[in-house]
């Protein structure tokens, strides 16, 4: 839909644009995207384009960024408003995260198939390093407070902290899978290898956390049920 705006202010006009590519990432398949149809979605001049980003690649980067920011935003206000020990906490900011990631779902799915295509391999492993890098304070202090409270013993907080971030980004690929195979008529696979990977995951993530008495847990699989049926 062609939705034109006046006497817009740039970062007004920035925003917009990150809108309309948001929004096309979920509808359309990014190689088929072109930066005349981010105008006609965004409603702006070629020009107003061309002052925030230099191609499409260019806007694509920023919203994956400002997805992986938002991400880390809802996170923490959920381990804001979380009550009981460091574990408790950690286990509600990884439940906030995975809710918000859940209701992206299909804009993260079309995130993943352009990072798959051949040739965007470097690309996307320099995006993925600085969304890492801008979740990390947050991250860093979910973990120092565990150690603090005693309930976390960890060898290096930071490399704790790049291992199990890398780790939750991957699970999208393994949610793809598992979803393709619901699709094909076989959900019972699809669910089996969802929950394979997060029991991987929670025993990986404790194992790094050092957690002593308490266990952190993952987001239960039927949070993710909708996903996998909606293919």
């Amino acid at each position: 839909m062609n939705v034109r705006r006046s006497r817009m202010s740039a970062e007004d006009r920035r925003t917009a644009i990150l809108d309309a590519a948001t929004g096309l990432l979920s509808t359309h398949p990014w190689e088929e995207v072109t930066v005349a149809l981010l105008l006609e979605a965004a409603g702006i001049s070629k020009g107003g384009f061309y002052h925030h980003f230099t191609s499409k690649d260019d806007v694509l980067a920023a919203v994956l960024l400002r997805l992986s920011d938002a991400c880390t935003a809802a996170g923490q206000t959920v381990y804001d408003r979380s009550e009981g020990d460091a574990v408790a906490r950690f286990t509600a900011y990884l439940a906030g995260t995975t809710r918000w990631e859940l209701g992206q779902a299909d804009k993260i799915m079309g995130v993943i198939r352009i990072a798959l295509m051949e040739g965007n391999e470097t690309i996307f492993l320099g995006l993925e390093q600085e969304a890492r890098r801008r979740a990390t304070p947050l991250m860093r202090r979910l973990v120092t407070e565990g150690v603090a409270e005693g309930v976390f013993d960890v060898i290096d907080i930071d490399m704790t902290v790049d291992l199990m971030q890398h780790a939750w980004r991957m699970r999208w690929v393994v949610l793809a899978q598992a979803r393709r195979r619901c699709a094909r008529g076989d959900p019972e696979g699809g669910r089996a290898m969802l929950e394979e990977r997060l029991r991987l995951e929670e025993l990986m993530t404790n194992r790094l956390l050092g957690c002593r008495e308490t266990a952190v847990r993952m987001p239960a699989s039927g949070e993710f049920s909708d996903f996998l049926n909606s293919a």
